[in-house]
């Protein structure tokens, strides 16, 4: 059997590195990434407490939320894909070069994984990673008390099996932070909004408007009845935006 957990990888030159969250990291300083949570962080997870916790960071990009998890106490398993694998872009009939960008794509996911252990290093980080499909978590993690999902579910094709996958490991908490989408009537009902668009072929890797109410529905299916909802802003590209984030107690069931 191939081992589950992924070889520490030893990156030396940022050039090789993609940050999507910005970090402050020792003998460097600040990287800017996409998104800057610094001072947020505990808005975002929902104010858990991860002391001696073991976590699943799923979608762990560069790793902010897992070494930050690490910091406050949590063993922590981050989980992500490796270039091997394929982005769940949206398959517009009219977009001639879908196939042509995923050597691209590969490349970012590559380079988002040579920061992830850029930072491990500098971090003297204990936290083990494992590459894969968030369709098919491995079991052989074992169970965990807390997993998370940090806005990776509206890049996802199927969300609900995403967290099926995660959350059958979970013994105590999901915590899932998404966007926060205006709408023009707002809604009390578990929303799920499709986004593509044939005629701008636009958005390409991000398929659903998930307001909160569908995500503590699905939450409730996969045994984790009792749940907060609370909402924050975070900078993306130096702009406000809303967000919000779950966190679901798990109140039937139990883990593998």
């Amino acid at each position: 059997m191939a081992p589950i957990y992924a070889e520490p990888r030893l990156v030396t030159d940022l050039n090789d590195c993609y940050f999507y969250h910005t970090i402050d990291l020792p003998g460097v300083g600040t990287i800017k990434g996409n998104w800057d949570l610094r001072g947020r962080l505990e808005e975002y997870l929902g104010h858990v407490d991860f002391s001696r916790r073991r976590v699943l960071d799923v979608g762990a990009a560069n790793g902010l939320l897992s070494f930050s998890m690490e910091e406050h106490g949590a063993e922590v398993v981050s989980f992500d894909l490796d270039r091997n694998a394929k982005w769940d872009l949206v398959p517009f009939a009219a977009w001639t070069d879908y196939e042509a960008v995923r050597p691209g794509n590969q490349l970012v996911t590559h380079r988002l994984n040579n920061a992830y252990w850029f930072a491990h290093r500098l971090l003297n980080s204990r936290a083990r990673v494992v590459y894969g499909s968030v369709y098919d978590i491995p079991v052989g993690i074992g169970a965990v008390d807390v997993a998370v999902y940090g806005c990776i579910l509206l890049h996802l094709r199927d969300p609900f099996l995403a967290l099926q996958n995660g959350l059958r490991l979970t013994r105590e908490t999901a915590i899932v932070v998404e966007p926060l989408r205006a709408q023009p009537v707002a809604t009390t009902e578990p929303y799920v909004g499709f986004l593509p668009d044939p005629s701008s072929l636009e958005p390409k890797d991000t398929w659903w408007d998930l307001r909160p109410e569908a995500i503590v529905r699905m939450l409730g299916v996969l045994g984790f009845g009792e749940t907060t909802v609370t909402q924050h802003v975070q900078l993306y590209e130096g702009q406000e935006h809303s967000l919000y984030t779950v966190v679901g107690r798990r109140t039937s069931g139990r883990a593998m």
